[in-house]
């Protein structure tokens, strides 16, 4: 059985293809009837109408086969970390529908197959949909993503060094940390009886896997070390419900249940840090199992009514108890380990050489979350034009993590009578922390349409907060663990926002939308206060003719977090960030063969950060850690038939981020600015030109190009890469009329 379930998210791609490419030679040798001379002269191709006939059923769509050429000149990992398309043949954007004549076929009424992105792209999509009106509906969606991040500025590893701290400089190519994984992630559902209002049943099964080498920076015995991890992890979500109505109420009841392990690990030989000194620690085996297994059960309930056409009453609730259980077992040999080993008898170490017979961590824990999530809408038709609704919600969970912490250091030192192996362990050191969380929260909006050109809507929110954190044990963050000082602390915070926004439309050709909100939001989990922010958003749609549109908006954010904590205002504590979005487009269809869009988006974002950093050794208690986004990103979109049978595609994006401009960092300063951005410069042209063969069958050439510069601020190496992808094929239509 398991085996089985395994193969399900690999088999399903292998199906949804093989549908197509059967469907593909079936319709190719299935004879089309020859219309009588009158008949033909009749019809005439509509909507209703158009498709390959085969059998009892009528068939539309399109399926398209090629190949993608690729040459990158410049940095390869930053290419792969941005696209990661490859060469080789691939599956473009293919569908097919079937569809009964009469509209209820032998077995299926219909059936839907769609596929992109198979063969050489990151990612890939299959879906399957096919249904008896009657008796089920099933729906399978796979899903296949491709990551690959390998680049100098991810944990950049461009510090400042010298040969007395480390020997060499740290990987000017990868950084700190890198991946190349896979994710495969589906979603298998089965209705039964779909059309009946009574009862539906629901069976649905999503499996998800990740597997894949990552490099990761880890801290060990006074050196650094870059390791490669083999990461793994999968789950299944089961679930079983149904919906229906039972006299003037709807409902909807899911069960569900999740299965989750992650069994990534660590297993190394001789491994050299990034210091290479001799006196620097240096490891000859390194070993490390990561197992968990966790679960998820939940059960969702939800009822619906209307009543006497004035009152809509919803109500639902979740419930959910997730539970894990995990183990951190790690063991390493070497020598010239750091003589900084707390507790170690009969003292500190006095330095190098030594060797580290043996260092072992051991820890196991535990951890459960019950949660409950409960709320209730009511909307109130008031009169035709007014209509108010109001919504309770309220959430509880528990968080109850549990951990027993062992460890293990044998070292060798000295030379002939001085020659000594010292010993230190600690067993079964407890940890325990709780979090216990509620929160109420409750809105209540208008809505008014004063006639079919002006719209009101306005709101209000309140929300109130309490969280309670326990800890007792000891603090597992050294080898040593020290007992903590109990902690049993209740935090509490309220919420207020204020909302609203208009819908006016001046000329039958021009809509505007606005809509603003301010007020406060709590923090989840840490107990600071609260967010104080104002959101604005505008957007205008005026279209003069039915060939020509303009779309603008405006998006405005203002988050400071927090606003002032026991007394201690913004100033000296806290994160303030504005950001500003701006957006135009146009869209023109000149005539039948000639269609132009365009657009322009710019992106602002001013960050500033109160932070409390060391640099040379000093401390900056009230640093300002800034960073700047300007962004401006431009499109065009062109159609053009240059003569009949031959369509011209072709795009061009530019995105140009200014970031920082020429402000400059001071960390010595007082009280110091750390500044940050990303410029960087990135050009996308492409063509295509689809040749029309036949009814049957397009040709397709394109050429696509990547232009990729970024600023030296990001780095004393510039990740710069130029991409040229060149690409052909054909796609076969399935209905399609001259």
């Amino acid at each position: 059985m398991k085996s089985s379930v395994k193969k399900v998210p690999q088999v399903l791609p292998g199906v949804a293809l093989s549908l197509l490419l059967f469907a593909a030679v079936a319709i190719a040798q299935t004879p089309s009837p020859s219309p009588s001379p009158k008949k033909a002269a009749e019809t005439v191709p509509t909507s209703t109408n158009t498709g390959e006939d085969a059998g009892d059923y009528t068939v539309v769509g399109s399926l398209e086969l090629g190949y993608r050429g690729l040459r990158v000149n410049g940095d390869h990992n930053k290419y792969q970390s941005d696209l990661n398309y490859k060469a080789g043949p691939r599956v473009f954007d293919s569908s097919l529908l079937l569809k009964a004549k009469d509209g209820k076929g032998a077995f299926l009424d219909s059936l839907l197959i769609t596929a992109t992105g198979w063969g050489q792209d990151p990612y890939s999509h299959a879906r399957v949909s096919a249904e008896n009106s009657k008796w089920f509906r099933f729906d399978a969606n796979y899903r296949r993503f491709k990551y690959f991040r390998f680049v100098n500025n991810l944990a950049n590893p461009n510090w400042v060094f010298s040969p007395a701290t480390f020997s060499v400089a740290p990987n000017p190519i990868t950084g700190e940390h890198g991946y190349n994984t896979n994710t495969k992630m589906g979603d298998f559902d089965l209705t039964l009886l779909p059309k009946n209002r009574t009862i539906r049943f629901n069976i649905g099964f999503s499996p998800e896997r990740y597997y894949g080498p990552a490099f990761s920076n880890y801290h060990f015995g006074g050196n650094e070390f870059n390791f490669l991890s083999n990461l793994r992890s999968r789950a299944n979500d089961f679930r079983v419900g149904a919906d229906g109505t039972v006299g003037p109420l709807d409902f909807s009841f899911l069960q569900g249940f999740r299965r989750f392990r992650d069994d990534s690990s660590v297993s190394l030989g001789t491994t050299p840090g990034v210091n290479l000194n001799p006196a620097a620690a240096f490891l000859t085996s390194f070993q490390r199992d990561e197992p968990t297994r966790g679960s998820v059960n939940y059960t969702r309930f939800s009822l619906h009514t209307m009543v006497a056409k004035k009152l809509d009453i919803t109500g639902r609730i979740v419930y959910s108890k997730a539970t894990s259980n995990f183990s951190f077992v790690e063991n390493s040999t070497g020598r010239n380990l750091n003589p900084r080993i707390t507790g170690f008898p009969p003292g500190p170490l006095p330095g190098t050489p030594n060797i580290l017979n043996l260092a072992q961590y051991n820890i196991t824990g535990s951890a459960k979350r019950p949660n409950t999530l409960g709320d209730i809408g009511l909307t109130y038709l008031a009169t035709d034009k007014l209509r108010i609704s109001d919504t309770f919600r309220v959430e509880d969970f528990t968080i109850d993590g549990k951990a027993l912490f062992n460890d293990f250091f044998s070292v060798t030192r000295g030379a002939g009578p001085t020659l000594r192996t010292d010993t230190i362990s600690f067993t079964n050191l407890p940890a325990n922390r709780i979090i216990k969380y509620r929160k109420y929260q409750n809105t209540i909006e208008g809505d008014y349409q004063f006639n079919n050109h002006y719209s009101l809507h306005f709101g209000y929110r309140y929300a109130s907060r309490r969280t309670e954190h326990l800890l007792t044990g000891f603090a597992l963050n050294t080898n040593a663990p020290a007992a903590v000082e109990p902690e049993d602390e209740i935090s509490t915070n309220n919420t207020n926002v204020f909302f609203g926004g208009f819908k006016a439309r001046p000329m039958n050709n021009w809509t505007i939308y606005f809509d603003a909100e301010h007020g406060t939001a709590d923090n989840f989990f840490t107990r600071i206060g609260n967010y104080n922010y104002t959101n604005i958003r505008a957007k205008s749609r005026y279209s003069p003719s039915k060939n020509l549109s303009f779309n603008a908006s405006v998006i405005t954010r203002n988050n400071a977090n927090p606003s002032e904590i026991a007394g201690v205002s913004l100033t000296d504590f806290g994160v303030d960030v504005k950001s500003r979005l701006f957006t135009a487009s146009v869209d023109w269809t000149a005539n039948s063969k000639l269609a132009f869009s365009g657009g322009y988006n710019y992106n602002w974002v001013n960050s500033d950060a109160v932070i409390d950093y060391f640099y040379n050794s000093v401390r900056h208690p009230l640093g300002h850690s800034l960073y700047f986004v300007r962004n401006n990103f431009f499109y065009i979109d062109a159609t053009a038939v240059l003569i009949p049978r031959v369509t011209l595609y072709a795009s061009y994006r530019i995105n140009q981020d200014d970031g920082q401009g020429n402000r400059l960092a001071d960390p010595t300063g007082t009280p110091g600015t750390l500044v940050t951005s990303y410029p960087m410069s990135y050009q996308t042209p492409e063509a295509r030109l689809a040749i029309k063969l036949n009814r049957r069958l397009d040709w397709n050439l394109g050429y696509q190009y990547y232009n990729y510069n970024e600023s030296a601020l990001v780095g004393p190496r510039p990740q710069n890469y130029h991409a040229h992808m060149p690409y052909t094929s054909l796609r076969v239509y399935f209905g399609r009329r001259e």
